[in-house]
Order: structure tokens, then C-alpha cells, then sequence
């Protein structure tokens, strides 16, 4: 059976978590503590347990006008032993047969990626395949303890591409000997990949992680969070140039990080997203009002009501970093949603999103 890409309508698909912590993994990478992000023990979920969780996410979760997918994720999914991804995908599959789901999708090592483990795929209703790349920089990935090398994600790319599987490939930054022209790089090269999506994700700090030892060493400096959410704006406009969404930014709260204890230092926020989001906002106003020979107070600014809490920035921070950048004593925000959602109104001017 082969499912390749979103069958359903037009959409984000609604995901079904089904958690293999640390599973599948041959390395210890000096960020991770797979246990601090699942908040669960390593072990392999039973039929019967992945049962139950699906049937329990059909009756109580919304569904929406998309595809709907099983997702085994927070391990490598083919560095499982062969039984284990078997009973895994036998578990799932009756769910598609049914149309209760539409397909499934994981995550896996860029290494795991061959000829026979794809095989194993063949007769599943597997749609959707992302890759924790990380970086596409060998050094990186050798201080980061990732066992892969660069070219591992290429070779795996161009296959999973080649049988048609829908591709997602994860990106980190703030790693050890990582910088922002390291990072912009590795964007440059997963973009030659032509991947579907791409997530990226701040490096964090976690109890019990390698990272932690070097962190209280002196060793390591995380990146500060104002320093990221530019730095990931940079990169998500990158992408967005390059017509490849950027499907998250950030570990939030619904990735399993839920213990504040786990979390030790580093640039985590609930809402990074939203912060880079806000950030690029207040540069397109900013912009305008550079323009402008002479700046209206009050300023009026004008936005569809979804953008709005975009244009205020977390906490109205935006609001605030407007007035006193540019001296504007009151400025009023005004919803029209009849307004293209990528264009503002500032002072009558238009201003279209990046």
C-alpha cells in the first residue's frame, strides 16, 4: 500500500502523537535527554497501547478539514529493530484501512535512510518522512554527537524523494561550535534539497543531557532568546523565499517539555513562534515609517484580525518598541477583515509581509 503526500483536503494535517522515546538511537547527542522531552521512560508502545491512544484521539479530538496522521516520533523510527518498526506499522495500519486516518509519518536519523529500510515501508500507508539533520556542517555534527555525516542527508533526501514520500527535515541552532553564518549554511543546503517542510528548533539545555556537564563546566553558552528569535527569523524568511514552509519554530509546551525541572538554560519561550513572527512585523512597520517624511501621532495601523496579535508583539511589545523608536505618543490599532492577511495599512500606507 503507497500513500504518498497529503490525500485529504487542503490542509495541515491533524497529527496523532504516538511517542518511542529515545528509541532507535545509537547515539547519545550531547543536547538530547530523550526523557526530559517525552517525560517517559524508553519503551515500546503495544498494539494495544497505540489502540488506545488513536481511538481515544478520534473520539475527543477536533477533526478538522485535513488529513489526519499517526506519528511516531521522539526516537529514530528506522533504527528500531526490524520487528519492532513491523509491529509498530501493523498497529497503525488498520486505522488507514478503516479511514479513520489517512496515512502515517515519523522521524528518523538521516543514517537510518536505505534501500532495505524503505523496503520495510513499502506495504504501509507511510506518507510522510522527516529527518533530524540538525546541521549539514560535519565539524557540528561531531561536536554535537550525532554519528552522521552531512552527506548521510543527502543521500537520504534524494532517495525518500525519489519513492515519492513527502519530506520534512529538521534544523538546530545555538549547537556547540555553531554560529549564525554556520547556520544561514546549513539553511542554503537543506533548501538544495527541496524538502516539503522544515522545523526548526533552538538547542536547550536539558537536565541529564551531555550539554548540561558542559554548561556547568563553562564549556557551552547557550544562545539568548532576542539573539535566536532574529536568528530564526532570518532563517524562516529564507525559507519562505525559497517557497519551503517552516511548519515550527521553537520546542513548545505540546512537543512533551512540561517538567520545569528538565528545562536548565537556553532559548526556550511557550510562544517562539510567535515572538519571531512579531519580530518581522515590527520590522515592516519600522520600515514604513523610516520612509515616511513625517510620521502621523496618533499612527493608525490597519491589519486583518488574525494578524493583530502579531502586530502587537508578545505582550504588546511591539506597541511599545514603536512609540519610543519613533517618538509617536499613541498609536491605534484598527481590525478589518476584509484586509489580506499579509498586508498591513500603516498611516495609509500599504505595506506588504515578507
Amino acid at each position: 500500500m503507497e500513500i504518498r503526500g497529503d490525500t485529504g483536503p487542503a490542509g495541515r494535517p491533524l497529527i496523532i502523537p504516538i511517542f518511542i522515546p529515545h528509541m532507535g538511537c545509537p547515539h547519545q547527542c550531547i543536547f538530547c535527554n530523550q526523557r526530559a522531552i517525552t517525560g517517559k521512560a524508553a519503551q515500546t508502545p503495544s498494539p494495544e497501547q497505540i489502540q488506545q491512544e488513536v481511538n481515544r484521539f478520534l473520539k475527543y479530538g477536533k477533526k478538522l478539514p485535513s488529513t489526519t496522521q499517526i506519528s511516531f516520533f521522539g526516537g529514530s523510527f528506522l533504527g528500531l529493530e526490524k520487528a519492532t518498526i513491523l509491529s509498530l506499522l501493523q498497529a497503525a495500519l488498520p486505522f488507514v484501512r478503516t479511514n479513520a486516518v489517512d496515512s502515517i509519518r515519523f522521524s528518523t536519523r538521516p543514517d537510518t535512510i536505505s534501500q532495505e529500510t524503505l523496503g520495510l515501508l513499502e506495504p504501509f500507508a507511510v506518507s510522510t518522512v522527516e529527518l533530524g539533520v540538525q546541521s549539514m556542517n560535519d565539524r557540528i555534527l561531531d561536536a554535537a554527537g550525532r554519528g552522521h555525516r552531512a552527506a548521510d542527508t543527502v543521500i537520504a533526501a534524494g532517495l525518500l524523494k525519489a519513492r515519492g514520500y513527502k519530506l520534512g527535515l529538521q534544523m538546530m541552532v545555538g549547537l556547540p561550535e555553531d554560529d549564525d553564518d554556520g547556520a544561514m549554511e546549513t539553511a542554503h543546503q537543506i533548501a538544495a534539497l527541496r524538502p516539503d517542510f522544515v522545523r526548526i528548533y533552538p538547542t536547550l539545555v536539558l537536565k541529564g543531557s551531555l550539554l548540561a556537564g558542559r554548561l556547568s563546566g563553562g564549556s557551552y553558552h547557550p544562545m539568548a532568546l532576542a539573539s535566536c528569535v532574529t536568528l530564526v527569523k532570518r532563517l524562516y524568511l529564507f525559507f519562505k523565499s525559497h517557497d519551503i514552509p517552516v511548519v515550527r519554530m521553537g520546542l513548545q509546551a505540546s512537543d512533551g517539555l512540561t517538567r520545569a525541572n528538565d528545562f536548565i538554560a537556553g532559548p526556550y519561550h511557550p510562544a517562539f513562534g510567535h515572538l519571531v513572527h512579531g519580530e518581522i512585523v515590527f520590522d515592516a512597520i519600522s520600515s514604513a515609517l523610516d520612509r515616511m517624511e513625517k510620521r502621523p501621532d496618533p499612527l493608525t495601523i490597519s491589519a486583518h484580525p488574525s494578524m493583530v496579535s502579531r502586530v502587537q508583539g508578545l505582550n504588546k511589545q511591539n506597541i511599545c518598541r514603536l512609540k519610543s523608536a519613533f517618538d509617536i505618543k499613541k498609536i491605534a490599532l484598527l481590525q478589518d477583515e476584509y484586509q489580506a492577511k499579509d498586508l498591513l495599512v500603516v498611516a495609509e500606507q500599504q505595506v506588504a509581509l515578507p
